[in-house]
């Protein structure tokens, strides 16, 4: 027998005796190949339970994050609405159309913060001539009351759902010799609350 290798032996019943030799460089580059897989699989599993529970982690943080920002946002709005509003008033305009007795009022609400969703409410729209002794005035929705020109029934506006911004448009019909000298809009929260007004010119016929 050769020296540096094993001699093995195979029994089949009834069969010849069969042998083969097996170097052992041969063993020895099985067993490292062995190892080395059984290594490499257990630093796979290592690698995706250790990814596994950072994502975990991950989510975890990003959840408790978004409920601050939400307590945030609530305090802002709750502390000082008037200079952190959580809806704003843009681009208001008012405009006489040619050929039609009477002006549309056209603006966007605009998300003051970033929101969980969307921001839910009443507006309410208020076209003015306090020139005039008693003052006129008219409003959109008609059936809210007006105490001085001033919404009294935030209910009873007209509802709307902004996420981001969301454009509004509403068209005053005028009767003859009607005449406005401003237009206000008030935007009021789910409860009521008022939160944002803005006042604009009426332009003459």
């Amino acid at each position: 027998m050769k020296s540096g290798s094993w001699f093995l032996i195979i029994l089949r019943s009834l069969e010849p005796i069969k042998t083969f030799r097996v170097g052992r460089l041969t063993f020895l580059m099985l067993g490292t190949g062995i190892v080395l897989v059984a290594g490499l699989i257990a630093f796979g599993v290592y690698q995706y339970l250790t990814l596994h529970r950072e994502n975990a982690r991950l989510k975890n943080e990003i959840s408790q994050l978004k409920v601050q920002v939400s307590g945030l946002n609530k305090k802002l709005s709750e502390v000082a609405p008037e200079a952190f509003p959580p809806l704003k008033i843009d681009d208001l305009q008012v405009i006489q159309e040619p050929g039609r007795a009477g002006f549309a009022a056209r603006f966007w609400l605009v998300e003051g913060f970033p929101q969980d969703g969307p921001f839910t409410g009443t507006l309410a729209m208020v076209a003015k001539n306090e020139a005039l002794r008693p003052p006129v005035y008219r409003v959109i929705p008609a059936e809210m009351k007006l105490e001085k020109g001033i919404p009294q029934e935030p209910g009873k506006g007209k509802p709307f759902e902004v996420k981001e911004k969301k454009f509004v448009e509403a068209f005053f019909d005028l009767g003859k010799g009607e005449i406005f000298q401003t237009l206000t809009v008030f935007i009021f929260s789910q409860e009521g609350r008022l939160i944002q007004q803005k006042s604009a010119v009426i332009p003459k016929p």
